[in-house]
C-alpha cells in the first residue's frame, strides 16, 4: 500500500472517529440541558415551552458541533491533498506536474455557518 493511501485511510478514520465522538458529546450535552428543563416543567413550566427549548438547544448543538466536524474534515482533506502532491513529486518515474492551487470543497452547511457567524 502506498503512503498516500495509508494517509488517506488515517484521515478517513480520524474524521469518522471525530464524528462518532461528537455525536456522543452532543447527546450527553443535550441530556444534561434537558434535566433542569424537565424539573421546571414538573414545577409548572408549560410543556410546549419546554419542548421548544429542548429543540432549540439541539439545533444549536448540531450547528456548533457540526461546524467543528466540518472544520476538521477540511483539515483532513487538505492533508490528503498535500500527501497526494508530495506523492506526485516523489514519483521519480513521472514528470512533476506544474503546481496548481487547490480550492477546498465547500458544502452548503459550511456556507450557512459562515453566514450565521
Amino acid at each position: 500500500m502506498r503512503l498516500v493511501d495509508r494517509i488517506t485511510k488515517v484521515m478517513d478514520f480520524s474524521q469518522t472517529s471525530l464524528e462518532n465522538t461528537m455525536d456522543v458529546v452532543t447527546e450527553v450535552h443535550q441530556t444534561i440541558i434537558e434535566i433542569p428543563i424537565n424539573v421546571v416543567q414538573e414545577l409548572g413550566f408549560p410543556e410546549e415551552t419546554s419542548t421548544a427549548l429542548k429543540n432549540t438547544h439541539r439545533r444549536l448543538l448540531e450547528r456548533i458541533y457540526g461546524g467543528y466536524c466540518h472544520a476538521c474534515g477540511e483539515v483532513n482533506r487538505y492533508i490528503v491533498k498535500q500527501a497526494q502532491a508530495v506523492d506526485q513529486l516523489s514519483d521519480s518515474g513521472s514528470r512533476p506536474a506544474k503546481p496548481t492551487p487547490v480550492k477546498l470543497d465547500q458544502n452548503p452547511d459550511s456556507q450557512q455557518i459562515q453566514k450565521a457567524g
